[in-house]
C-alpha cells in the first residue's frame, strides 16, 4: 500500500509539475499564494504547531492578531516555495540570475582566495533552493543533503538541482565528500536548522534550547576556513535578495565541545536576526525545540 501511495505522489509531482512549466512564474506565484491561504482556514496541516512556536517565540512582542497574520503568511510563503521548486526546470540558468540579487559576495570571494573553500550554512527559509540554483551559476556549490522518504521525488528533486550545476552529497556519505570539497577550494552548503536530536549542540534560539546540527561547525573548523550564513528574502518586485554573511569565529574554548556549540549558537543568532526580519519566511511548522536539554547538558548562547 505504501509503495502504491508513493507512486502516486512521484506521478503527480511530474503532472504538476509539468502543467505549472506551461504558466508564467506571476501566474504560478498567484495560484500558490492562493492555495496557501485556503490550506490555512480549510487544510490547517500543522497550523496549531506553527501558532504554538510563533506565541512561544515572540512571548508578548506581537498580538495574538499579529501571530494569526505571520502564520497565514507562513503558509502562503511555503506554497510558493514549493511551486517554486515544481516550477524550477523551466527556469533556465541565465534566468535564475535575473531574478536574484546578491549582497555579500565578496566573503565568498575572499575565502576562495585564501584557498580553504568555504561552509555556506542556512536553513528552511524562504526559497533554499533558489538561492543554492543561483550560486551555484557563480562558484561550484555542493549541497548536503538528507533523503526524501519516497525515492522516486527524492530523486527527481535531485535531478532538478543536477540541472542547475548543484553537486550533491548524501548525509550518510557527508564527512569524506566535504572534506574532499573544501580540499578543492569550493563551497559546501548545509541547512542547519532542524531538531538534531540528542546529538545536536543546544543553542538559544528564541531564547529557548534548540538541539542543532554541529556539522557545519565541524567542518569549517576542521579545514581552517570561514563559516558564512546565506539567508534568501523575497522581495516586493518578484525578485529575491541572497545576503551572505561571515558567522563569527568563537575565541578559544575550554574544549573542542564547546568550540562547536558557541560557533552553531553564533549561527542560530544571525537566524533569528533574519527570522525576526521577515518571520514568515522561516519553517514555523517544524517541532524546532522537540528535543529537551538533560540536566547538565551546556546550553550556548
Amino acid at each position: 500500500m505504501k509503495k502504491l501511495q508513493r507512486e502516486i505522489e512521484y506521478i503527480l509531482l511530474r503532472i504538476v509539475g509539468a502543467l505549472l512549466c506551461l504558466l508564467p512564474l506571476s501566474v504560478v506565484r498567484f495560484m500558490a499564494r492562493a492555495i496557501g491561504s485556503f490550506a490555512y482556514y480549510c487544510v490547517p496541516i500543522r497550523k496549531k504547531v506553527i501558532l504554538t512556536n510563533l506565541r512561544n517565540a515572540f512571548l508578548k512582542e506581537k498580538s495574538e492578531k499579529e501571530i494569526h497574520a505571520i502564520a497565514k503568511a507562513n503558509y502562503r510563503q511555503f506554497a510558493t516555495t514549493f511551486m517554486e521548486l515544481a516550477y524550477l526546470p523551466k527556469i533556465n540558468r541565465r534566468e535564475l540570475l535575473n531574478i536574484t540579487r546578491f549582497k555579500g559576495l565578496e566573503h565568498i570571494a575572499k575565502a576562495i582566495s585564501e584557498g580553504n573553500g568555504a561552509v555556506l550554512v542556512g536553513a528552511h527559509f524562504c526559497n533554499w533552493e533558489i538561492m543554492g540554483a543561483a550560486l551555484a551559476q557563480k562558484y561550484p556549490l555542493t549541497f548536503v543533503i538528507g533523503q526524501q522518504e519516497n525515492s522516486k521525488v527524492d530523486s527527481l528533486l535531485n535531478e532538478y538541482r543536477a540541472e542547475k550545476g548543484l553537486k550533491l552529497i548524501p548525509l550518510k556519505f557527508a564527512l569524506r565528500g566535504v572534506m574532499k570539497t573544501l580540499k578543492a577550494n569550493e563551497l559546501i552548503a548545509i541547512l542547519a536548522d532542524q531538531d538534531a536530536h540528542e546529538d545536536g549542540a543546544f543553542v538559544k534560539f528564541f531564547n529557548r534550547p534548540a538541539s542543532t546540527p554541529k556539522g557545519p561547525a565541524v567542518f569549517a573548523l576542521r579545514q581552517g576556513c570561514p563559516m558564512i550564513a546565506c539567508h534568501i528574502f523575497r522581495a516586493q518586485d518578484g525578485k529575491f535578495d541572497v545576503e551572505f554573511e561571515v558567522v563569527p569565529k568563537p575565541q578559544e574554548q575550554n574544549n573542542n565541545d564547546d568550540l562547536i556549540g558557541a560557533y552553531m549558537a553564533n549561527f542560530t543568532k544571525i537566524l533569528e536576526k533574519n527570522t525576526r526580519k521577515a518571520p514568515d519566511h522561516w519553517f514555523w511548522m517544524h517541532k524546532r525545540w522537540k528535543t529537551k536539554p538533560q540536566l547538565g547538558i551546556k546550553i550556548y548562547n
